[in-house]
């Protein structure tokens, strides 16, 4: 926050000197567009990357070898058909979505010993090209999907 000499502090009028020191130090702490905000403290429960990652690669046909999620939104723009992402260890309160944006099925898997919805232990999720997933994690081992409302008109054209 820009120090700023006040009249009604100081009690008497402002030199030139303090006007000049209060513009520059205005100027020096004013936002301009494209810089990085500062809003204080927030307040996060879990671990969160609020972070794109906007152009992954799926790799691997199993758990073991497919590609490491590391951001809370993540873009998979290379696949070849059943090649796969895993998410990050499961923290209470993680988010994680992922957009298939191929032409081919991907796999999302959890990582080893967790599970998303019933499917399993370890057991992968399919993404359809085109379709995206988010998950929230609602314990250490299992992610949860959160299922999107799609509103249709009485033509069946799709509004949202």
């Amino acid at each position: 926050m820009a120090t700023i000499t006040l009249r009604s502090i100081k009690g008497s009028p402002l030199t030139n000197n303090e006007v000049d020191t209060n513009f520059t130090n205005l100027n020096t702490d004013k936002y301009q567009s494209g810089d990085d905000v500062s809003v204080g403290t927030l307040a996060v429960a879990g671990e969160t990357n609020f972070a794109i990652s906007g152009t992954v690669s799926a790799a691997g046909t199993i758990q073991g070898d497919a590609t490491a999620l590391t951001k809370t939104y993540n873009i998979v723009t290379t696949a070849t058909a059943d090649q796969g992402v895993v998410l990050p260890d499961a923290t209470t309160g993680k988010v994680a979505t992922i957009l298939n944006n191929t032409a081919v099925n991907i796999k999302v898997y959890p990582a080893s010993g967790e599970q998303i919805d019933a499917l399993g232990t370890n057991t992968a999720k399919n993404l359809a090209p085109g379709a995206s997933l988010t998950l929230v994690c609602s314990s250490g081992t299992l992610w949860n999907g959160l299922q999107s409302v799609i509103v249709y008109d009485s033509t069946g054209s799709q509004l949202n």
